[in-house]
């Protein structure tokens, strides 16, 4: 990845991925590392759609990271895949 490109991430916090983790995971900007935070770019979106896609086989809370989708997100998987995404 480019230095000066920004990992961006869209985080759900529509109905169904709300009420399922998706409002911590927007607060969780909140405890990232600020190195973590100088690479990434964390937005919440009114919705992903990823409960509406029917080959799915995650649920909420749903997240974007640079254009692509992940579902079941918890705190420790999110981490996780910054930290992929930042060292790629």
């Amino acid at each position: 990845m480019n230095r000066k490109e920004k990992v961006t991430v869209k985080i759900c916090v529509g109905t169904a991925c709300f009420v399922q983790g998706g409002a911590d995971l927007l607060l969780y900007n909140e405890f990232l590392d600020p190195v973590v935070l100088a690479t990434c770019e964390l937005e919440g979106v009114s919705c992903l759609g990823g409960c509406k896609m029917a080959e799915s086989n995650e649920r909420p809370p749903f997240v974007e990271i640079n254009g692509k989708l992940y579902g079941d997100m918890t705190q420790e998987k999110l981490c996780k895949l910054l930290s992929e995404a930042i060292h790629a």
